[in-house]
């Protein structure tokens, strides 16, 4: 048993003596290689040989300074603030306006520690150091709670101090960006105030053309001390959960709200699923600039009960409005989209502009409207809803419509009619508070209410009227006009030309489509190339004369046509208009070679259009004696 022992004791020796050897060995190959720089494990495990090692390489270099910049915060105890909260602030109570910068909190101090939501401050007058935890409730709202400022700087033994009934602050970032608010109208509500409950008659909140506004219409009760009819604009800024009550924070807009003390207010609502309870949503508004007291949306300086109203969509645009998605103004300044199953047009702005002078290759003047349509261009955008149909005809129908023009809105008495299958037009009266009152007399009346003309994207071409040869006729090289040529080289085209100089200019256009109304013929028509501009051209037969010779009778027919870039005004003056001239026929369209272009092919439109001159004054008269 003891040789046994003897001979493990031998072997362990056997085994030590070869390790030695080969360690031995590695130290030896070590020592070879020592020399060589970056070669030796050892010299790496030395920080002044690891940096040598480094700056031996271009790329070296870059690791390092990159390393350097991450360093110098953590030398100096810095923090960062959130890049998204850097900017102005508006916190109630703080007369000016709170600023966050990289490391700075301008009511607190310098950042110079941080962990998660807490954050500590150095005072730089006092020198004290403060807790400050600040919760982000959405990018344009921040809450905080924070310590009094002491000489310690441990933050967590700081941020401990603060109990769960300290005092919340409320920030909003000065210029936030508009959020989403929650809820759509039309909605009908009661509210109670500091003097009861006011719930008849009923207020109402809609919804403004921004889904980021809405218009509370507060009535006033009689039964109830210090309520008053008054509207409030609430554009929402951010919107937030807590458990099962929801956030959001508002800009108010009102003869009220003229500091930000007053604009600003937080709002706890929620929705109620109640079988038993018919209202849709409970809502608390704080009293001040704070969300301080709006635990729930059932406690606030103010109370609302909200429920669904009837929805104002009653009716849809008929099909020949619905069956383009989008529809312009001639000079492009405004567009109308179809929305929402064909129940709702929404009115958008363009960069073009009513100020633009009515070139079109003729003119550089600007063109003066007496009929002005009830299009601002530089306006808001506006929400036509279809609320009621009165009447309808296959090129005409007349509805109550329910309009909101940013915050503002009211039932117009609105009628659409087909001139083409890619042009409509449109007249409008004025606003009344009630659908009922729409159409009266004396909010509507077709003789005086504006047109608005409107056509499709690419509206098609169709075949001019008046087709033929016109001239001003001697003596007229004053006009831009000289000679009209109507459907001569296609049954669409138009061309205008001036021959007075040696260089004879003309200037095409294509035709989109025409209609008549009494002795006028008005015509939507464009340049062939792009961009393209877009035209009115009204013709009115003036002078209709026969004209008589030993050899033959002929009409001598003559036209006055006017030019206009927005839209076919009815009530207009030829003599304030730029393009505005007469022209008298010269006759037929010259062969061009092709049967389309020959006379034969043209004489059933000209035989249309000198009936129609020829009865147009007698249509005007016999409605005249109807009325």
């Amino acid at each position: 048993m003891k040789e046994r022992d003897r001979n493990r004791v031998g072997e362990a020796d056997a085994d030590g003596k070869t390790e030695m050897l080969q360690t031995g060995r590695r130290k030896e190959e070590d020592g070879k290689v020592k020399d060589r720089p970056g070669t030796n494990p050892q010299e790496w495990r030395s920080p002044r040989m690891k940096v040598a090692g480094v700056l031996a390489s271009e790329a070296g270099w870059r690791w390092c300074l990159l390393s350097l910049a991450l360093l110098v915060p953590s030398a100096t105890g810095a923090c960062e603030l959130p890049t998204h909260w850097r900017g102005g602030w508006f916190q109630s109570g703080v007369r000016d306006v709170i600023s966050i910068s990289r490391t700075e909190f301008s009511t607190k101090g310098v950042c110079t520690l941080s962990s998660g939501e807490k954050f500590l401050f150095k005072d730089r007058s006092d020198g004290c150091f403060r807790c400050v935890v600040i919760s982000e409730k959405h990018p344009n709202v921040l809450q905080y709670k924070e310590t009094l400022c002491e000489p310690s700087k441990d933050l967590s033994a700081l941020c401990a101090q603060i109990t769960g009934d300290a005092l919340l602050y409320s920030m909003f970032r000065r210029d936030a960006p508009p959020d989403p608010c929650p809820f759509k109208g039309p909605l009908t509500f009661s509210y109670t105030g500091s003097h009861g409950q006011c719930s008849t008659p009923a207020s109402t909140i809609d919804s403004c053309t921004s889904d980021s506004r809405l218009l509370f219409k507060y009535q006033a009760c009689p039964d109830v001390q210090g309520t008053e009819s008054s509207e409030v604009e609430v554009e929402c800024i951010g919107h937030w959960k807590e458990g099962s009550t929801r956030y959001f924070v508002g800009r108010l807009k009102g003869r009220r709200a003229v500091t930000d003390e007053d604009r600003y207010r937080c709002f706890a609502w929620e929705r109620v699923r109640s079988d038993k309870d018919p209202l849709d949503y409970r809502m608390a508004q704080s009293g001040d600039a704070t969300c301080n007291g709006v635990f729930s949306a059932y406690d606030g300086a103010k109370n609302l009960r909200i429920s669904k109203a009837r929805s104002y969509s009653g009716c849809e645009f008929p099909p020949w409005v619905a069956t383009h998605r989008r529809w312009h103004a001639l000079d492009k300044g405004v567009s109308y989209s179809v929305t929402h199953h064909n129940t709702t047009l929404r009115l958008h702005h363009s960069h073009a502009s009513r100020n633009q002078p009515l070139t079109l290759g003729l003119t550089q003047e600007k063109e003066e409207e007496p009929e002005r349509t009830r299009v601002n261009p530089t306006g808001p955008e506006e929400r036509l809803v279809c609320t009621q149909q009165r009447e309808s005809t296959p090129s005409r129908v007349m509805l109550v419509t329910h309009v909101t023009t940013g915050c503002t809105s009211g039932f117009i008495c609105t009628v659409f009619y087909r001139r083409d299958g890619h042009i409509i037009e449109m007249q409008q009266g004025s606003r009344t508070f009630r659908a009922v009152d729409a159409c009266k007399a004396e909010h509507f009346n077709t003789s005086t209410a504006p047109h608005t003309t409107l056509t499709s994207s690419t509206p098609s071409r169709r075949a001019c009227p008046f087709v033929g040869v016109w001239t001003a006729g001697e003596g007229e090289c004053g006009h831009d006009v000289t000679h009209l040529r109507a459907g001569c080289s296609a049954l669409y085209a138009l061309k205008f030309v001036h021959a007075c100089t040696e260089q004879t200019t003309k200037h095409s256009f294509v035709c989109h489509g025409h209609w008549a109304e009494g002795s006028s013929v008005f015509v939507v028509a464009s340049t062939p190339d792009p961009p393209t501009h877009r035209l009115c051209l009204i013709a009115t037969s003036v002078n209709n004369k026969k004209r008589s010779n030993s050899n033959s009778t002929s009409n001598s027919r003559t036209l006055q046509i006017t030019a206009h870039a927005h839209s076919c005004p009815r009530r207009h003056v030829p003599r304030t208009t730029p393009l505005s001239f007469n022209l008298t026929a010269q006759g037929e369209c010259a062969v061009a070679g092709s049967s389309s272009n020959s006379p034969a092919h043209w004489s059933p439109l000209l035989i249309q259009l000198s009936i129609l001159l020829h009865l147009a004054p007698l249509a005007a008269s016999l409605l005249s004696g109807a009325r």
